[in-house]
């Protein structure tokens, strides 16, 4: 097990490419006029970034407590720097609504993680840290199962997005179906899968590097798959294209390890050639939760502008509409989330805002030379 504290630069650049995918999700998802099936047959592959994300999280979790922590400063400070931004956020997005306005409805936004599409990740987290050390335990009690409890946990999230594609009726568990988003169950065998490959760091490290031409195939062999089926749903099922790219269904798991396994190899590809544009990288990744947290706000501004410019008064197709959204808004909304992170994190709201601590500026470095002739020490 490597030390605690080395940095995984590799990690960066996943983040950097999965906050890309969220946000061109959401751009497709919510661009103001019905989506045509090229529209839903991208969706289905950017559905992904939420599995890659809990994968990552628990990836980097198992990585960080590798040392046994103590659970209680865990907690306090995973929750401190989750329960904050998601109640302030919560607030921001009630109220960007535009009313009605009641205590009823906050409340039950609150509660469920409905204030807005996004924040249902900040609840699962929640539960994430909560039963992080049995996770972390169960783990360490099956370490010489490790191999069966992968195959477990792939199975488990394959019938599971299959119920809820199919909405099977299970008795009590026929509401949670219905409603999967904002519950760890929904995604358990990702956390599993994601703590298995952060125990066995190393040796997937060393093999992904081995084997990136397969790992790569191995993804584009899923994604293809992929918009076989979706185009199987919409033209031989009649489903409509947002309907046939849903995220529950299995399909979507294949494609989400799939791609969590590609952006592990680009990463080391990455840094087997000197990680360039690292300290981009590296910026764009520390900023990702903030991107996460403000992009909708940002996006629906856009979109009201678009709207008011009269963009959408006439039908738009696809051959337009495709480049114009992935090629133009989402770097768009990527761009300028982030400049809005980047401020917020120099003010003493930056915990609320982005879920990181202020960032400070650092005092200029005096030459030597300098410090000598008028006395002062570094």
């Amino acid at each position: 097990m490597s030390p605690r504290g080395e940095h995984l630069h590799y990690v960066d650049l996943v983040r950097v490419l999965t906050v890309g995918l969220v946000i061109g999700l959401h751009v497709l998802a919510l661009a103001p006029f019905a989506p045509g099936v090229p529209i839903g047959a991208l969706i289905i592959v950017f559905h992904v970034s939420r599995e890659v994300f809990f994968l990552l999280t628990a990836f980097v979790l198992t990585h960080s407590t590798a040392r046994r922590p103590r659970w209680p400063e865990f907690w306090r400070r995973r929750y401190l720097f989750v329960v904050v931004p998601y109640l302030l956020w919560t607030v921001v997005y009630f109220l960007a609504d535009g009313g009605p306005y009641s205590v009823v409805s906050f409340r039950t936004e609150l509660l469920t993680g409905t204030a807005r599409y996004h924040l249902y990740f900040l609840l699962v987290s929640m539960q994430i840290y909560l039963v992080w050390p049995v996770i972390r335990a169960l783990i360490a009690a099956t370490r010489r199962h490790h191999r069966a409890l992968a195959a477990f946990a792939v199975a488990y999230q394959l019938v599971f997005s299959l119920a809820g594609q199919q909405q099977w009726t299970i008795g009590a568990l026929s509401g949670w179906l219905r409603a999967p988003d904002a519950w760890l169950p929904s995604y358990l065998g990702y956390v599993l899968a994601g703590a298995l490959a952060g125990a066995h760091r190393e040796e997937l490290v060393a093999w992904t590097r081995q084997h990136v031409r397969v790992v790569l195939g191995g993804c584009l062999a899923a994604l293809a798959l992929g918009a076989g089926v979706y185009l199987a749903q919409v033209y031989l099922g009649g489903q409509p294209p947002l309907v046939a790219s849903t995220v529950f269904q299995p399909v979507v798991a294949v494609e989400s390890f799939a791609v969590a396994w590609a952006f592990l190899a680009l990463g080391l590809v990455w840094t087997e050639r000197g990680t360039p544009w690292r300290g981009l990288v590296r910026a764009t990744s520390d900023a990702s939760f903030g991107v996460y947290l403000i992009h909708p706000l940002v996006l629906q501004y856009v979109l009201l502008g678009v709207t008011a410019a009269g963009f959408t008064a006439r039908p738009v197709p696809d051959a337009v509409a495709l480049p114009a959204l992935v090629l133009v808004v989402v770097p768009f909304v990527y761009l300028v989330s982030g400049l809005v992170t980047a401020a917020a994190r120099r003010t003493p709201a930056s915990l609320a805002l982005t879920g990181r601590a202020r960032r400070r500026r650092k005092p200029a470095r005096v030459p030597e030379l300098a410090l000598v002739q008028s006395g002062g020490t570094p």
